[in-house]
């Protein structure tokens, strides 16, 4: 009967172990970043969100601002903001069909929702009268809830969380790494 005990408790202890291990890759919320993140990088950090691989999305949007990452929004989302070009927050951007159409495949196929893993870290975001908007997501809101809106609104240099590329050098790539945020002005990130 001991040696049963002993075996359950065995099972459970492994159990729980993997789905530990699962869940600090999942959340990428271990404590300096580091875990996997060789494993990772070749995928674009450790959210494998992976650089933008569409030349057109890349010069037609990232023309005007950064060329945000499909897996940054679910397709559903993606396909709000395609839907409402014309007001693209603020400004006219529309696009001829094709090109449109184009974009919005690329976009949708390589979605949040859409990766390989099933299910992801960015759902939309509340439901509001404007596109969503990547900086009102949870997971986004959760991991730059610590940092000032002096070093970013208030910055110059940043101006906004929209501003990826400002203080993650490495934001094109698909890697959001911690460690390798540098706010301008303010130096690395030290939460």
């Amino acid at each position: 009967m001991k040696k049963l005990h002993i075996a359950a408790l065995s099972v459970a202890l492994i159990a729980f172990g993997s789905s530990t291990v699962a869940w600090s890759e999942d959340d990428d919320d271990d404590e300096r970043g580091r875990k996997g993140k060789t494993e990772h990088s070749e995928r674009g950090g450790r959210g494998g969100l992976g650089a933008v691989t569409n030349e057109r999305y890349r010069t037609e949007c990232g023309g005007c601002h950064f060329a945000y990452l499909p897996g940054l929004l679910p397709a559903a989302s993606w396909g709000q903001v395609m839907d409402t070009l014309d007001k693209h927050f603020g400004d006219d951007a529309t696009l001829e069909p094709a090109v449109k159409d184009e974009l919005l495949a690329y976009l949708q196929t390589n979605a949040a929702d859409r990766g390989a893993k099933g299910k992801t870290r960015f759902t939309a975001p509340p439901a509001g009268k404007e596109p969503p908007r990547i900086t009102q997501t949870a997971y986004f809101t959760r991991k730059h809830d610590e940092v000032p809106a002096r070093q970013v609104k208030d910055n110059p240099k940043v101006g906004s969380f929209s501003n990826c590329q400002a203080c993650h050098p490495k934001a094109d790539k698909g890697s959001f790494e911690e460690d390798d945020v540098v706010i301008p002005g303010f130096g690395a990130f030290k939460d």
